[in-house]
């Protein structure tokens, strides 16, 4: 269940953090906003592992350490992806098509040899086809970003699955490592490309969304490290759904029907991933 709960606060995590992204990126750019989230990632989580943790020790620890850090440079295509997807498409188109990340995450745990009953494969497909549902929009739409979206499902699919390699060290440090070796390949390019300035009204939603979008790296790596890893990637790949959540709350949306009932689907997914996961 504890794997299911920090799987969902990644995802809401995300969702706010993307809304927040998507109006920097919109008036600067992708690659630039990547390096203000990253850089203030490991701001914050780089002390705090020291301080908590201290260094890796031990060899598998350090081998926990190198999973993580190939998790954060893949990690900087994958950002990079999704961001650039909101800079040229819809939020919603996006978010749905990067959450696919979910579907692809649960199949990389099954070919690593994950056991997933019936029941569980059930739950996990209403979760991946709840979240694209609920994103999904009834008039015809602009694909513009699609592509940079399913890049990113497929990337961020990958950072997950590798993180799950990362179990021998603390959650913490796995976040801290994983943010380390993402400034080190961000923000180096960044200055390359065109430097990180973005518009000062703008500074402080960057600031927000790179702290919330630093949260949900950090539920999302205590999820894997609890597992299994396939519910861990589905139920943190639900930011779409989120997402329409937080229109409704927020911003007075009114959702159709067929994106009620996609967060229906995904209520009971989520539900039966749960109450029927093992324990642990």
């Amino acid at each position: 269940m504890l794997t299911v709960l920090f799987g969902l606060a990644s995802s809401c995590s995300y969702a706010v953090s993307d809304m927040m992204a998507q109006r920097v990126v919109r008036a600067s750019s992708a690659l630039r906003m990547v390096a203000w989230v990253l850089s203030i990632g490991v701001l914050v989580s780089l002390p705090l592992m020291l301080l908590v943790d201290g260094l890796p020790h031990g060899g598998a620890e350090w081998r926990a350490a190198g999973w993580a850090a190939l998790a954060g440079i893949i990690y900087v295509g994958a950002y990079f992806s999704l961001l650039s997807g909101f800079a040229k498409g819809d939020l919603s188109l996006v978010a749905a098509l990067s959450s696919l990340q979910g579907g692809f995450t649960a199949v990389a745990a099954i070919v690593l040899g994950e056991q997933v009953t019936p029941l569980l494969a059930a739950g996990l497909a209403l979760t991946v086809a709840g979240a694209v549902l609920a994103a999904v929009q009834d008039r015809a739409r602009t694909t513009a970003g699609a592509g940079w979206a399913l890049l990113s499902a497929v990337l961020f699919a990958g950072v997950v699955t590798i993180y799950g390699q990362a179990g021998d060290l603390p959650w913490l440090s796995v976040a801290a490592v994983s943010r380390l070796a993402s400034f080190s390949v961000a923000v180096p390019l960044a200055l390359v490309l065109g430097g990180l300035a973005i518009p000062r009204r703008l500074r402080s939603v960057a600031v927000g969304s790179g702290l919330l979008e630093l949260l949900g790296v950090v539920a999302l790596t205590v999820s894997v490290g609890i597992g299994p890893l396939a519910v861990a990637g589905v139920t943190a790949s639900q930011f779409a759904t989120f997402a329409l959540l937080l229109g409704v709350v927020v911003l007075g949306e009114r959702p159709r029907p067929h994106q009620l009932a996609g967060v229906g689907a995904t209520i009971v997914g989520v539900t039966i991933l749960g109450a029927f996961v093992p324990a642990g």
